[in-house]
């Protein structure tokens, strides 16, 4: 879903297996001897990644790339943050 959407974001797949979770890069790499992945916030709460996040469960993403826009979060926002808002249950329907 965000491959070729957001700009300065790299999205690749390590494997053709369904499921497989994705390489993002936000922002190039950001260091050598820590993970280069992007800090996950699902709803207001943080993850390291994005396993066990059904696609079809995704009413919108947002990418904060800039350290102005990271910085709420501390360390685990340098290497961007990815904002994942999850679809809710209307009433009445």
């Amino acid at each position: 879903m965000l491959l070729g959407q957001a700009p300065g974001v790299n999205v690749a797949s390590s494997s053709g297996r369904p499921g497989q979770n994705l390489d993002i890069s936000i922002r190039g790499l950001g260091s050598l001897g820590a993970g280069n992945d992007p800090l996950w916030v699902v709803d207001g709460f943080p993850l390291e990644s994005s396993e066990g996040l059904n696609p079809n469960d995704i009413e919108s993403i947002s990418i904060l790339k800039d350290a102005a826009s990271t910085a709420i979060y501390g360390a685990r926002g340098s290497n961007g943050v990815i904002l994942v808002t999850t679809k809710k249950g209307i009433t009445g329907k």
